[in-house]
């Protein structure tokens, strides 16, 4: 539960930066518009990266690889929503809160999310999702950041750092680097 009160406290904050830049983005619109949303407003990109699962027997803090694939359909400038697919590449043990062993085998997670550019490079996302773990689906909340650093007019590099709070009690962050190209 105390995983949830972080999560809705990463979320006021989220908010209130998110309204602080809205009123900042009225005035200064012109800085952050990217004309190539307007040309090629649906983006694909794969992304390699690790989950760092807290809960796991006898490490402490578990690494898992994960591999995960992203589309985005920027509505305007400051607004996008994507479909983004990973897929944790190993098992592991976890502790529930009830105190029992639980393990988790090559979890797959699909989340829907709402996108705010906050600048040029950088944009939160928060979003319902579900992951299927041992052939079960259960439901999380998505939180995160994302950047985008451009290579040309329809190739970036985008670095992303979720959180995923699984409504069963644990939580995994994820750090990922991946490729994107505009269609």
């Amino acid at each position: 539960m105390t995983d949830l009160f972080h999560v809705m406290k990463l979320l006021k904050l989220l908010i209130f930066l998110t309204t602080i830049n809205a009123q900042a983005q009225e005035h200064s619109s012109k800085i952050f518009a990217d004309p190539h949303h307007q040309r090629h407003p649906l983006r694909a990109a794969v992304l390699i990266g690790h989950a760092m699962v807290p809960e796991v027997i006898g490490t402490g803090l578990y690494f898992v690889p994960t591999w995960g694939v992203d589309l985005d359909y920027h509505l305007s400038d400051t607004w996008s929503i994507g479909w983004h697919s990973d897929i944790e590449l190993e098992n592991y043990i976890i502790i529930t809160d009830d105190g029992k062993e639980l393990e988790i085998e090559t979890p797959m997670i699909s989340t829907l999310d709402i996108f705010y550019r906050l600048n040029h490079n950088l944009i939160v996302g928060f979003g319902p999702g579900m992951t299927a773990e041992n052939g079960v689906i259960k439901t999380l909340v998505r939180v995160g950041l994302e950047a985008e650093v451009p290579l040309n007019d329809r190739w970036e590099w985008t670095p992303t750092l979720y959180l995923d709070q699984r409504i069963d009690g644990h939580s995994v962050w994820t750090f990922a680097v991946g490729v994107a190209h505009y269609l």
